[in-house]
């Protein structure tokens, strides 16, 4: 896969089961992104294929993608800045997991409880790492089978604590 006659990948192999957590590690320019694009059906691959729980996904289309459990948390947050974090969260279950909607905002502000002190807050004025955690929460909102995240840390900071002796 690649952009254009440029091609970022080739003979790439990868396997993730069921309850894995699999981290891809490499320098920038290296294709973790492009892979990423790749799976989500955003870049085309001309060669070789991706399947989910059996399922030839090669040539489908995003939402299909989508459809079947396989979230695409990108690289930049690219949240939407004139909508609160409420919102926010609330589009990521668009496709998937609207049934539930109430209940995955409950678990999202458990996993990121600076989101519920922010819920009505405007996206865009939410620090990076703020924005982090909304795009990754929106992720969650969309009940996952399979969540790539791109770039999760970016923006994050350490949490810091003083040790007592």
């Amino acid at each position: 896969a690649g952009y254009g006659a440029v091609e970022v990948l080739h003979e790439v192999s990868l396997n993730v089961s069921a309850g894995e957590i699999v981290a891809l590690l490499g320098s920038n320019g290296a294709g973790k992104s492009t892979l990423n694009n790749a799976l989500s059906g955003l870049v085309r691959a001309p060669a070789g294929s991706v399947h989910m729980d059996g399922v030839d996904i090669t040539r489908a289309a995003p939402t299909d993608i989508i459809a079947l459990g396989l979230i695409h948390v990108p690289e930049g947050r690219r949240v939407f800045p004139n909508l609160n974090v409420r919102e926010n969260l609330e589009l990521g279950s668009y496709r998937r997991g609207r049934a539930r909607r109430q209940r995955n905002l409950e678990k999202v502000f458990e996993v990121f409880p600076r989101l519920r002190q922010r819920v009505t807050q405007s996206a865009g004025t939410l620090s990076g790492g703020e924005q982090q955690m909304l795009a990754i929460g929106r992720g969650l909102m969309a009940e996952p089978r399979l969540l790539i995240l791109d770039e999760p840390s970016l923006g994050l900071s350490p949490r810091s604590e003083e040790h007592h002796v």
